[in-house]
């Protein structure tokens, strides 16, 4: 009696903390949640749809381009937003890394400002390097999703 009660009590711790086997489950961040918690900070998106070609292409992830403007505003005034997921954190640094290496091979007109969070990198375009219209607040949004 006593041995079943502990062949219980082992199954039941066993359960309890899932067999893990080491590993820690990475968590992702989705398209919504970051574009809900950039909306949050005041700038309006104006969705482009997801982008297949060329330099914006970062190790065969295709990033979801955004306008950040108001559409009554010219389109050439409008600064970009590409926001990539990778599969996870390690796969967003090579991206990161990727881009940087395309960034010191290529002369790009725009100031690019990157932001990281898990497994999302956002790389942001303006046409100024001070008082751009919203780094400030990507940044804010971004910590909100820690």
């Amino acid at each position: 009696m006593k041995i079943r009660f502990f062949v219980v009590i082992l199954i039941v711790v066993s359960l309890a903390s899932g067999c893990a086997n080491g590993e820690k489950k990475e968590s992702k961040l989705s398209l919504d949640t970051v574009v809900q918690a950039i909306k949050a900070e005041g700038p309006e998106l104006i969705s482009q749809g997801q982008l297949d070609y060329g330099f914006a292409v970062i190790n065969d992830v295709k990033p979801h381009l955004f306008s950040i403007g108001n559409q009554l505003e010219d389109i050439a005034r409008h600064e970009n937003i590409y926001i990539y997921f990778f599969d996870s954190e390690q796969a967003r640094k090579d991206g990161l890394n990727t881009f940087n290496q395309y960034l010191k091979a290529n002369d790009l007109a725009l100031y690019q400002f990157a932001y990281e969070q898990k497994n999302m990198l956002i790389i942001y375009y303006s046409s100024k390097y001070e008082d751009s219209k919203v780094d400030e607040k990507i940044q804010t949004a971004i910590q909100t999703l820690n």
